[in-house]
């Protein structure tokens, strides 16, 4: 049997989608109360808990031979140091006691390239040897929480579990139901495409499809060697780019960008998580985002090339295809929100109609009493 933790999120539900096709037996480790919309139709057993809860982690790795382990938090903001050491580093680390517990045959652990240490702009980033691990000198609080991750698993390596790495870039694709940072940042291309002008800062960043990690997940699972660490990026895209491509594909025709100085993109950074953290919303973009578009994006896949057969697919058809994806999510959007109002206008109606009935009974009732006392 197979495990899968994180299943609902973006990279998971495509994973289990192929497991899926494979037929062999799938058990998802899923939150309490977590919606499932991704996985409907799905043939599998749910087991349910918290990756922090280690007797949960251990009765759902039971009787499993293989586990991937995606379960994890993303954040691109800041404040939240504990839970992240917490969900990230002790969650894996559940994992891997677990793993070697129950004798499992393998462990595939996504990390993320960010855990690897960056070299100076101008050297290709490679895998990295194992005593890079854990390591400091990273951007932010995520990454320094998937370096100690990646460190566990090591670890958890050199007591005799069989376990393969997998660092990908950023993820994008379809699939994207919850909306991760980049699948929002495509959502607001999308958005604004129809206008002249965009505004743009001088950034980068290498970007892979959802189903090409997916897919090497499973050739690291049966191929991969243990103890090895695959980077899997797709393609270097400067955002200017990217804003272009985006608006070709659904105008049809190039925007002008309006671009923006790094101190005042940064600026804003501030304004808009300062305000978003006073009425609790998700920050559209934060100082780390900008950090990591403008950090080293230079780098080799050749090794899970060479070894796992990994063909990352062109990014115009990554991008025509999420797209679709996310025009599809926009319009489901839209008929739940035009539904919501539908239903909240006939339950007014209702209400209206009720208060004027009990209105007119009251007066019927009034002048029933007057007819009988001037009868009287």
């Amino acid at each position: 049997m197979i495990l899968v933790t994180g299943a609902s999120g973006h990279v998971g539900n495509v994973l289990v989608r192929q497991l899926a096709e494979l037929n062999e037996p799938l058990r998802l480790f899923m939150q309490p109360n977590e919606t499932v919309v991704s996985l409907d139709g799905i043939n599998c057993e749910i087991a349910v808990g918290d990756i922090r809860d280690a007797a949960a982690v251990d009765r759902a790795v039971k009787g499993c031979n293989k586990v991937f382990h995606l379960a994890g938090i993303i954040d691109i903001s800041s404040g939240h140091d504990d839970l992240l050491q917490t969900v990230n580093v002790e969650g894996t680390r559940n994992v891997v006691n677990s793993c070697l517990a129950n004798g499992v045959d393998r462990l595939v652990y996504v990390s993320t390239i960010h855990a690897i240490p960056e070299p100076p702009h101008g050297v290709t980033i490679k895998e990295a040897e194992r005593r890079a691990f854990p390591s400091q000198d990273l951007l932010g609080p995520y990454a320094k929480s998937k370096s100690a991750a990646t460190d566990v698993v090591y670890k958890g390596i050199e007591q005799g579990l069989d376990a393969v790495i997998v660092f990908p870039t950023g993820i994008i694709g379809p699939g994207d139901y919850r909306g991760s940072f980049f699948g929002n940042f495509l959502s607001f291309l999308l958005k604004n495409s129809r206008r002249r002008s965009l505004p743009c800062f001088n950034g980068a960043y290498d970007f892979v499809d959802v189903r090409d990690v997916s897919d090497a997940l499973i050739k690291a699972m049966d191929h991969g060697e243990s103890g090895q660490g695959y980077i899997l990026s797709g393609h270097r895209i400067t955002l200017s780019e990217m804003f272009r491509e985006v608006s070709q594909i659904v105008n049809r025709r190039k925007v002008r960008l309006v671009i923006f100085p790094l101190w005042l993109v940064k600026f804003g950074a501030f304004v808009i998580t300062f305000f978003a953290r006073l009425f609790r919303r998700r920050p559209f973009y934060t100082l780390y985002s900008i950090q990591v578009l403008e950090s080293n994006s230079e780098i080799d896949n050749s090794k899970a090339r060479a070894k796992l057969g990994y063909s990352p697919r062109p990014m115009d058809i990554t991008l025509r295809e999420t797209i679709e994806f996310l025009k599809g999510i926009h319009a489901d959007n839209k008929a739940k929100r035009r539904e919501k109002r539908l239903a909240k206008a006939q339950a007014r109606a209702a209400k209206r109609r009720r208060a004027r009935a009990r209105i007119a009974t009251f007066f019927k009732r009034l002048r029933g009493g007057k007819t009988s006392a001037m009868v009287l």
